[in-house]
């Protein structure tokens, strides 16, 4: 074991490689405007994917008492120990807003550290995607502003079928490529589609413990199927979403894959699952009971909608030494979501420390929470299926 975890290959970036990475990611400010300016419910600057916020609530990360080696006192990883959160989920493609379309899902859950680190974890319902580049993943992000707008609604029974995203990922990849991405897209929509639930199996990016690399698994603790079929609801994973949390607990379990090597864990071929034959149990994540339609859950929604998260959000060692991502596709994820961030004026960690420390939203939150929610609802902008709407005694 030893053995493979000193052949894991760890990126260390320095100016150059920053400066290169940036550059190639740098489309994303560009693709939020297209988007906002193509797809009549975007009424102002919006994350550049995962805009559409399926759910949103305070979660808790409850850590495993026997971890695997090298994980004890990194970050949150603190044997028995319990930490407050904030959880998403949401459709990935993008636009549309449409759920009833076969997509990716996006999950999300933000914690602090005892000593304020912030650490995020950020998975997508299929363990594979779509490209096996960073360069791909922007021609994959541009395709899908190039076929928003309102000749994308209803045009196809999958989304990822229009003829505006075949046009624009031929343009950047050639037809071959082109027609081989659209058909693994639509491969791996119909499957994250197929349970009728949001709550389903999620799949981090690569990240580091203690020198080695690895990805999480957030795998539902119970049964996750529901009956569903494609079109029958407009907002069928709200509406099913908010059922399940309103009746309990919906508790992911939490699992942890070690790179093991290029043909098992592949680091360079995205569009190959890795084996989970040794996958190890960590914890469990939980978004705690809770009722739909109230302030507090509003609230907890409104931050979910509207504070920043980032895959650079992370702890790698007990001495938090390392600074950037441990992968080249991590970097350009960090700084695609911190591009992403700055563009739709995300709310600053600062803004909601306390709240993530306390368990609670106060009142200055709240009411930067409202303005923002308020903002929205005036310009008829589209980022949920129900929003709240506070009145605050």
């Amino acid at each position: 074991m030893t053995g493979e975890w000193m052949r894991c290959p760890l990126f260390r970036p320095g100016t150059d490689d920053l400066h290169r990475i940036a550059a190639d990611v740098a489309e994303v400010s560009a693709i939020q405007h297209q988007l906002r300016d193509r797809h009549s419910g975007l009424k102002c600057l919006d994350r550049a994917a995962h805009e559409y916020q399926v759910a949103g609530s305070n979660v808790l990360l409850r850590v495993a008492d026997r971890l695997p080696d090298g994980f004890s006192g990194v970050g949150l990883f603190v044997p028995g120990t319990e930490h407050i959160g904030v959880g998403r989920i949401s459709t990935s493609l993008g636009t549309p807003h449409v759920e009833s379309i076969p997509d990716f899902l996006g999950l999300r859950a933000s914690f602090l550290t005892a000593r304020g680190q912030p650490v995020d974890f950020l998975g997508v319902s299929s363990p594979v995607l779509p490209v096996d580049n960073r360069l791909d993943g922007m021609h994959f992000l541009r395709a899908t502003a190039d076929a928003a707008g309102p000749r994308s609604v209803g045009s196809a029974p999958l989304a990822v079928d229009h003829a505006l995203m075949r046009a624009s990922l031929t343009r950047s990849m050639g037809a071959g490529k082109a027609e081989k991405t659209l058909a693994l897209i639509a491969q791996l929509s119909a499957r994250t589609a197929w349970p009728g639930t949001a709550y389903q199996s999620y799949w981090t990016g690569v990240v580091e413990v203690s020198g080695t690399l690895g990805r999480f698994t957030l795998t539902p603790l119970h049964s996750s199927n529901s009956v569903h079929s494609w079109g029958s609801r407009e907002h069928y994973l709200t509406i099913d979403w908010a059922g399940r949390q309103a009746s309990g607990d919906v508790v992911f379990e939490i699992g942890w894959i070690r790179y093991l090597d290029e043909i098992r864990t592949s680091l360079e071929r995205f569009t190959q699952p890795w084996s989970e034959g040794h996958k190890s149990i960590v914890g469990c994540l939980v978004f705690p009971q809770t009722a739909p339609r109230t302030a507090e859950a509003g609230l907890w929604a409104a931050l979910a909608t509207e504070m920043a998260a980032n895959p650079g959000n992370w702890v790698c060692d007990a001495a938090d030494s390392v600074r950037e991502p441990s992968t080249e596709f991590g970097l350009a994820r960090k700084l695609a979501y911190e591009r992403s961030a700055r563009g739709r004026d995300a709310l600053s960690l600062n803004a909601y420390r306390a709240a993530l420390r306390a368990g609670r939203i106060d009142d200055g939150l709240a009411a930067e929470l409202e303005r923002r929610t308020e903002r929205k609802r005036r310009l008829g902008h589209i980022d949920r299926a129900t929003g709240y709407f506070f009145a605050r005694s």
